[in-house]
């Protein structure tokens, strides 16, 4: 089912399937800043990632003793959530644990997603409870994806991406079964502030800038202007990414705040043990929120 928030600056649709963001039309300029899920290159707009960020080694993880199935970016994001709140401004969906979820994450947890709107502003707000008696690992992730067109007549290439600071940022690099290499700090150049968006640097997947370098970034057009910013202020990493570049020149851009990342090499495959899971105490809450702004 579809949800909407408008203001006098927007107008927003939310899916209750995935909690997804699926529209931001900008009333003033005509615009739908989103990705459309054009399923000939990727069939999401904004999915939200969760329990896991990434991909898991062999589709798998081992909880307390048991292999259990996790496919990548985890299954809130194909899970329908309850509308629990709602006006003009805001909105709030909840996911509860239920007999699919625990074949494949063996806890109760409650997710808490809120969309709200000021001006030309749409804030997400996530909420994680842990009911249970032992501690609660996850992690969590932002997926929106940005339009390139906004314009007719707009290409990838026009875009420019814009970073905090003029300074070195480093990713990790992907090794050939998708698990970060840590150990490995690939550097774009020596330092810069923004760069031109080019299919050739997604031939190897995902941009991913870990360990905090990142609290903002902006896409915009350098001919007519347009774009969106997006701010996620103590998020530990931030991934950039199209879909599958190399071959089909995805019209589009995604900006991805995340608390946790994929796999490592070598790294451990009990869940506990992962680099960048959260272990939330009994009865205790995290939250974390991101905010998009859209010029």
């Amino acid at each position: 089912m579809d949800y909407y928030l408008k203001n006098s600056y927007l107008t927003v649709k939310i899916c209750s399937l995935g909690a997804e963001l699926k529209s931001v039309k900008h009333q003033q300029h005509q615009l739908e800043y989103m990705w459309q899920a054009d399923a000939q290159f990727w069939g999401r707009t904004s999915p939200i990632l969760f329990p896991i960020v990434g991909k898991l080694s062999n589709n798998m993880t081992q909880i307390n003793g048991q292999h259990y199935p996790m496919s990548q970016h985890g299954f809130a994001r194909d899970c329908e959530f309850e509308c629990v709140a709602q006006r003009d401004d805001k909105i709030s969906f909840r996911l509860t644990a239920n007999e699919l979820t625990k074949s494949k994450y063996p806890f109760d947890f409650e997710l808490l997603i809120t969309y709200i709107l000021q001006e030309d502003n749409l804030s997400v707000n996530w909420q994680v409870i842990n009911p249970n008696t032992e501690i609660l690992p996850f992690s969590i992730g932002a997926h929106p994806a940005f339009s390139t067109p906004l314009q007719d007549g707009d290409v990838f290439e026009d875009y420019d991406i814009i970073f905090d600071q003029h300074k070195s940022y480093y990713t990790w690099p992907f090794n050939a079964t998708m698990q970060l290499v840590a150990n490995q700090k690939a550097f774009k150049q020596d330092k810069m502030q923004q760069f031109a968006l080019s299919y050739t640097d997604f031939a190897n997947d995902a941009l991913v800038f870990p360990e905090q370098q990142l609290q903002h970034i902006t896409l915009k057009n350098r001919h007519h202007g347009h774009g969106v910013s997006v701010d996620f202020a103590d998020f530990p990493e931030v991934a950039l990414w199209t879909a599958d570049a190399k071959n089909k020149r995805s019209p589009f851009i995604c900006i991805e705040p995340w608390f946790g990342h994929a796999d490592l090499e070598n790294g451990s495959p009990d869940f506990y043990q992962k680099r960048g899971i959260i272990k939330l105490a009994s009865d205790e809450r995290f939250e974390a929120e991101y905010k998009m702004s859209f010029f």
